[in-house]
């Protein structure tokens, strides 16, 4: 499959003229709970190939989407991406760091540019874990495929919240997420392990509901401690270093350039 989502990434540069500077997988497969019927999410980052094509004063559109099959591919212009950093943008990390890579990176993109924020990053964490929790919580909610996959998206959540608060650099493989919450208990431990193996599995066995019971319980009590936890935002007033690393990468020379 690599090779045929390489085929469609080339075809993509070439459509679009724009180069990918990095390309990887951000979902199910990337996070460790794909199974079967899993689909691809392809992730890139891309430059224009026109320097001049930046200098426009028409509005250019900085993603790229394309479905094809049970792939599902988007990607960010560099600017975008860059201004994302900027920001913290969650998502825009768990790309950077994913376990699966299609296109490698022939450059460091955000070399020398600040950490991500961590208070953005447990914030982001912390609503998506309400709102799922909210959904979990219904009464006679009934135990679907869909449910199960949102049960395990909701722990890797608060794992990943569990490392940031311990001031680590969390994964976005839940397996190494387990390893790396110090204080995970052992028993949710071998839970959250057993519903990954029951979904894996393609939820074709019974599924010992007891287990929803403990993981339930265990996000509830967590997300108390998440709403307690409000670390103040880092202040920025560095974009002037994203400005320059923005223009290393359009035009390699370009202190020649405005020279």
């Amino acid at each position: 499959m690599k090779s045929q989502i390489v085929d469609q990434l080339n075809s993509i540069e070439i459509e679009n003229d724009v180069s990918i500077l990095y390309a990887c997988e951000s979902g199910s497969r990337a996070w460790g709970f794909d199974n079967s019927e899993s689909d691809y999410d392809v992730r890139f980052i891309y430059k224009l190939n026109d320097v001049k094509d930046y200098l426009s004063l028409s509005e250019k559109n900085d993603v790229i989407e394309k479905m094809d099959g049970d792939l599902d591919i988007v990607g960010w212009d560099i600017r975008k991406a860059l201004y994302l950093h900027y920001r913290s943008n969650p998502n825009l990390r768990e790309w950077t760091i994913s376990p699966i890579v299609y296109v490698d990176s022939k450059l460091d993109i955000f070399k020398n540019l600040p950490d991500f924020d961590n208070a953005v990053l447990k914030y982001h964490y912390l609503n998506i874990v309400k709102s799922n929790w909210k959904k979990l919580s219904e009464e006679n909610l009934k135990i679907t495929r869909r449910v199960i996959k949102m049960y395990m998206y909701n722990s890797r959540c608060i794992l990943t919240w569990m490392v940031l608060d311990e001031n680590g650099n969390p994964s976005i493989n839940i397996f190494d997420l387990l390893k790396q919450a110090n204080n995970l208990d052992e028993n949710i431990k071998r839970d959250i392990n057993g519903l990954i193996t029951y979904y894996k599995g393609n939820c074709s066995d019974d599924l010992d509901l007891s287990l929803i019971k403990r993981i339930n319980q265990w996000m509830g009590n967590n997300l108390e401690v998440m709403r307690k936890d409000f670390p103040k935002k880092a202040s920025r007033s560095d974009l002037g270093i994203y400005d320059n690393r923005f223009f290393e990468i359009i035009l390699p020379d370009f202190e020649a350039y405005f020279k």
